[in-house]
């Protein structure tokens, strides 16, 4: 049975549309893995009076790394299933190639045609089965960056009041903060339009 090829190719283009957003996702976080080391090289030098701060910085540091390395993941599975859709897409021409000789040919020479259609049905149900799983990874992976940069703004929010504590430093430790919270929601756009383009595909989630 051949699969509906304007959903393919739908399915490819947002595949596709998606590993874009998360590209760029990925370089946003990487600016703010650059932030968030400035932010405890300021802290360092602020000393005893940015104390406080540090556990923040360092807090910091650490989910810009946990957002590169989980922005390359997730990216890597979106291509995946633009390379997984391109396969359909050629399978479902050479099923609906093979439906359309089987019935120009006499019944009695269709059995190496029947036994091509039946490889093709189970190559198909296999990466249909193979999409079902690459999309349920690609939700929940959307899911944890978007919590880790739903954090990332609630975090900004105590630097900025800890910040009040640092005397000359306030302006310059309010102004990384800022620059955090601002790159989190950058990213966090590009997340949300790729959970609205995965919305529109029927999945199963685990």
């Amino acid at each position: 049975m051949t699969k509906d090829t304007s959903n393919i190719a739908s399915q490819t283009a947002a595949a596709a549309t998606i590993s874009g957003h998360l590209y760029r996702a990925s370089i946003i976080a990487k600016r703010m893995a650059l932030a968030a080391k400035n932010s405890r090289a300021m802290v360092l030098r602020a000393g005893a009076q940015a104390a406080g701060l540090k556990v923040i910085s360092d807090y910091f540091d650490e989910l810009a790394g946990k957002t590169i390395k989980l922005s390359g993941t997730i990216n890597q599975c979106a291509i995946s299933i633009s390379q997984n859709s391109v396969r359909q897409w050629r399978t479902n021409s050479f099923l609906s190639h093979v439906n359309r000789t089987k019935k120009r040919i006499n019944q009695n020479k269709t059995s190496q045609l029947n036994h091509a259609l039946n490889c093709g049905e189970d190559s198909l149900e296999a990466l249909n089965s193979s999409m079902q799983s690459q999309l349920s990874q690609l939700n929940e992976q959307l899911i944890d960056i978007r919590q880790y940069m739903q954090s990332s703004s609630v975090v900004a929010v105590t630097f900025r009041l800890e910040a009040t504590q640092t005397g000359d430093y306030q302006p310059l430790l309010e102004h990384m903060a800022n620059t955090i919270d601002g790159l989190s929601n950058d990213i966090k756009h590009h997340i949300t339009f790729s959970q609205n383009q995965l919305s529109q595909f029927k999945f199963t989630q685990h």
